[in-house]
């Protein structure tokens, strides 16, 4: 089912964490409110007791083939890799929003924001938010259903 890189990359997760991996998902892209902002390359994994958040260098390809630029070999050196960790009690809501409104809420720095209706599910692009007691993450991810589920029964299971 999985390749040798892929399982040992997990496996390593795995011990980071230590414990099996019962989340595992990606975003295309991420931000944080006052913080971090990714295009692509996010990937998310939770033990169920701690959701990871983790990047990785993307370098930049033209049909298939990495360039090799003067500007691409400065990205590769100032590019910082991002990892963050957070305790799963310690997740206040997980919420589908319009990206239009998580976009609003990085320029001003207010997340109080709604949750997308019915008609800004169908018209409008939408994206995971996670809010903690002092910090706001989006993400668009591809299940935001069983994200949500994921993290409920992690949170559920500890009380």
């Amino acid at each position: 089912m999985y390749d040798e890189e892929t399982l040992e990359f997990i496996k390593e997760r795995e011990e980071k964490l230590g414990g099996q991996l019962l989340l595992r998902t990606y975003a295309t892209w991420f931000a944080e409110v006052g913080g971090e902002r990714r295009e692509f390359g996010v990937f998310l994994y939770s033990d169920g007791n701690t959701l990871v958040i983790e990047d990785f260098f993307r370098p930049a390809k033209v049909l298939g083939y990495e360039i090799e630029t003067k500007r691409e070999k400065e990205r590769r050196k100032d590019y910082k890799k991002m990892e963050i960790f957070l305790p799963i009690e310690g997740v206040d809501s997980v919420t589908l929003v319009t990206k239009g409104k998580a976009e609003s809420a990085l320029k001003t720095g207010n997340a109080d924001i709604p949750s997308a209706g019915g008609v800004s599910k169908l018209f409008c692009r939408t994206v995971t938010m996670i809010k903690t007691e002092n910090r706001t993450f989006f993400f668009e991810i591809p299940d935001h259903k069983k994200f949500n589920d994921d993290i409920n029964r992690f949170k559920n299971k500890e009380k």
